[in-house]
């Protein structure tokens, strides 16, 4: 607060409004001048990169390592705002909002030892965006399949139930599954997701900004288990297996209510499905 009054950035009048704000809130100084207006976000956090001699990023421009990001958990980078984008030899870049947090920098430090942890700073709206689009759920729905393919290696698929929650051990996998795979949908934007088995492998794409991301899974034989759940909550003709259907139904994804219209088509290795996720 001082710097910023001794470089005329704020007056002393504002910072001594802010600092009384500051103590009923209990928020931080920074946080306190942006929301009332006093100074915008990046250019406080521009002088905070300057004073603390460390870069400013604006991660839309910026080229990001996933090798990098899964350094830090999804839970520990949300909760101190933080992001790991860069590695380059001993030295991890990692980007927060916060860089005057001292307990999150220790945290950090000792999540990516021995690496050295090299500072920069990123506008925190930024940072939300980015965890929701590379905190991917690709390998929870990879465990669920697996982990699906194994229940019903035996005993073939039996699907009762009429909701995407279940009681019994092999439906709630594919409850968790498929709750996973929307999870995962709502999380990056995505408008649509196909389910499509082939001879060997299980294709499952989402659209995002138009664009068809595939995820390949070589648990082929849960898609009939996959497609009957979905027909089942869509109110489809589960015997009908050689006629396309059209179905829909809602749900709560995320906090968010979603509804999903469903399209059913036989194809060579059985049925595909393709769902349309309209948020409300």
């Amino acid at each position: 607060g001082d710097l910023l009054v001794a470089e005329n950035i704020i007056t002393d009048d504002q910072l001594q409004l802010a600092l009384q704000q500051q103590r009923q809130t209990g928020r931080k100084l920074g946080t306190t001048l942006v929301d009332l207006g006093f100074i915008g976000e990046e250019q406080l956090l521009k002088f905070l990169a300057q004073q603390l001699n460390i870069p400013f990023f604006d991660l839309s421009k910026l080229s990001i390592q996933m090798q990098a990001v899964q350094l830090i958990p999804e839970v520990h980078a949300r909760r101190h705002r933080a992001l790991a984008v860069n590695q380059s030899g001993d030295e991890v870049t990692v980007v927060m909002s916060d860089p005057a947090d001292l307990a999150a920098l220790d945290a950090l430090a000792a999540m990516i030892a021995p690496r050295e942890l090299k500072l920069a700073v990123a506008r925190e709206d930024q940072l939300l965006l980015y965890f929701d689009q590379l905190y991917r759920r690709t390998k929870e729905i990879e465990s669920f399949a697996e982990q699906l393919q194994e229940e019903y290696q035996d005993s073939g698929f039996e699907l009762g139930s009429s909701n995407l929650g279940a009681n019994d051990e092999g439906e709630a996998t594919v409850a968790k599954l498929l709750r996973s795979l929307f999870e995962d949908a709502v999380q990056v934007g995505a408008s649509d997701i196909h389910i499509e088995p082939d001879e060997k492998v299980l294709r499952i794409r989402q659209r995002i900004d138009g664009v068809l991301h595939e995820n390949i899974l070589s648990e082929v034989r849960i898609a009939q288990a996959l497609v009957l759940r979905l027909k089942l909550v869509a109110g489809l003709d589960i015997s009908e297996k050689r006629l396309p259907q059209d179905g829909r139904f809602a749900m709560k994804v995320r906090g968010r209510d979603v509804d999903v219209r469903m399209s059913t088509m036989p194809v060579q290795y059985g049925e595909s499905v393709v769902m349309r996720l309209l948020d409300q």
